[in-house]
């Protein structure tokens, strides 16, 4: 290395020292202390930026002197021939490293879709039928013609079937509702086999459409209910009319004698087969909660991200007249100051295209605004620990990180888990799945006996990103001062 690069580490680090009070460096002697302030992020990234540009001019101007002819040459050209193999073999290393960031990272969210149709039967769906019915069991044929539907080819992979019998209606739109199951078809008494036979027998007019209900909740989750579950409810429902009208039906009309069929003619009994009738618990009608509830929580971890580098230069000035450990202080109150702040404004573009929020909660504003606050530090915090330890041992990283903090926090967040492969279980540990629960019970008032855990995990997020920042700062400024006083020795 050239004399002037030597020097210009050493202006570096005289720079940055004058800056020190001579009073301040007396009274902290503890160099690891120190480099928190001297080796900030802007001060690393703007540092000596006119003495470098000064230093390339110069270099250009001894190797035109020292070759006599014009440094610059053509990419093919043989004088080009060593900076070529030089570009080829860092070519060869960035696109390979791209390529296993894409193999991998992107891996996990199409992993998170892969093969769920195979795991639909994780989404119980709860099957109430009469007390002592069966496939077999011709006594009982509405209930028989439920379980028959459940076990067909057909229908039995579409969701998980789960037998239960005979229970009042609160219990079973309450299991729904503690989301125990994601739905269930249920018969509305211990007696309607009976009450459709004496119907047919005597001749008399039935409501059909009130022996079997279906219960479920699209609010629980949209893109899951949207996707598999109502779907699946649906198909069962038609694969039970067609049982009731190709078999059940010909078959209790074929014991009935002349008479009796003669008075049926008339009936709604006759007419009209049972068939499920669906009821949405928690509709969903306003879609504009989903841009909230999905795109909105990816928005929150890139601004979040960015925020860091805007307050680059801000955090350099607190740095420069600031004792390192009221320095640290400052980062860790400033951060939250911005989540604070910046989630108030995010709250308010909610509030603005009239997202009912009051759904759950009276001061449905103030409360979105929290949940919106923990997410993003919870999330913020950790991108500005990784954006520390990246930016000091290589920048780019920063950007990979990003993109896979993002797809760890969605791949199993906007679909059930419970489709996904067991792998992405970690799911309900991350912020945004969290989040995305809290934002639920905010705006559809859904099951509340969630909340300790969403609550307690984003609180432990933020608790660990805090406790972790002092220790990232030690390191940045520990390694780049390494950095810059190993090139200042070349």
């Amino acid at each position: 290395m050239t004399s002037s690069e030597t020097s210009l580490g050493n202006d570096a680090t005289d720079d940055m020292n004058q800056k020190e009070p001579q009073e301040y460096r007396q009274d902290n002697n503890d160099s690891l202390m120190r480099v928190v302030t001297q080796y900030t992020e802007y001060s690393v990234s703007h540092a000596n930026e006119e003495d470098i540009e000064r230093l390339e001019r110069e270099r250009d101007e001894e190797m035109a002197k020292e070759r006599q002819e014009p440094v610059r040459s053509g990419f093919l050209s043989k004088r080009y021939a060593q900076q070529r193999k030089k570009f080829f073999k860092q070519y060869a290393v960035i696109i390979v490293v791209l390529w296993v960031f894409i193999l991998s990272v992107f891996s996990i969210y199409w992993g998170a879709m892969y093969q769920r149709g195979s795991r639909l039967v994780n989404l119980k769906i709860l099957l109430v039928v009469e007390d002592g019915a069966s496939v077999d069991n011709n006594d009982y044929p509405v209930s028989q013609a439920l379980l028959q539907v459940a076990e067909s080819p057909a229908v039995k992979p579409l969701l998980g079937w789960t037998r239960h019998n005979y229970t009042d209606e609160d219990w079973v739109v309450n299991e729904v509702w503690k989301q125990k199951y994601w739905g269930a078809i249920y018969v509305t008494s211990n007696n309607v086999s009976q009450q459709l036979v004496q119907a047919l027998q005597n001749g008399q007019d039935l409501n059909t459409s009130t022996l079997v209900y279906g219960y479920y909740e699209t609010a629980r989750d949209l893109n899951g209910m949207s996707a598999y579950v109502e779907p699946g409810l649906l198909k069962f429902a038609a694969a039970f009319t067609d049982i009731m009208q190709q078999e059940v039906y010909p078959r209790l009309l074929s014991q009935l004698s002349a008479e009796q069929f003669a008075s049926l003619q008339n009936t709604t009994t006759l007419s009209r087969t049972p068939d499920v009738t669906l009821t949405d618990g928690i509709p969903v009608s306003d879609y504009t909660v989903m841009a909230p509830l999905q795109v909105g929580l990816i928005y929150i971890i890139i601004v979040t991200f960015f925020q860091v580098m805007w307050f680059q230069r801000v955090n350099q000035e607190a740095a420069e007249t600031l004792k390192p450990r009221s320095y640290i202080i400052y980062r860790i109150v400033i951060a939250q100051a911005n989540f604070l702040l910046i989630s108030l404004g995010y709250s308010c573009v909610n509030a603005a295209f009239q997202i009912k929020l009051n759904n759950a909660w009276k001061g449905g504003f103030g409360v979105h605004w929290m949940i919106s606050y923990l997410t993003m530090s919870a999330v913020g915090g950790a991108n500005e620990n990784i954006a520390l330890i990246c930016f000091a041992v290589l920048p780019p990283l920063m950007g990979f990180w990003l993109v896979f903090f993002v797809v760890c926090n969605i791949s199993a967040t906007f679909a059930p888990v419970e489709v996904c492969p067991e792998f992405y279980r970690f799911a309900y540990a991350m912020p945004i799945k969290n989040s995305y629960e809290l934002m639920k019970v905010l705006l559809f008032d859904t099951y509340r006996g969630h909340l300790g855990r969403n609550f307690g995990i984003l609180v432990a997020w933020i608790a660990l990103n805090n406790i972790l920042l002092p220790f990232c700062l030690f390191f940045f400024s520990w390694h780049m001062k390494r950095k810059l006083t190993k090139a200042a020795k070349r």
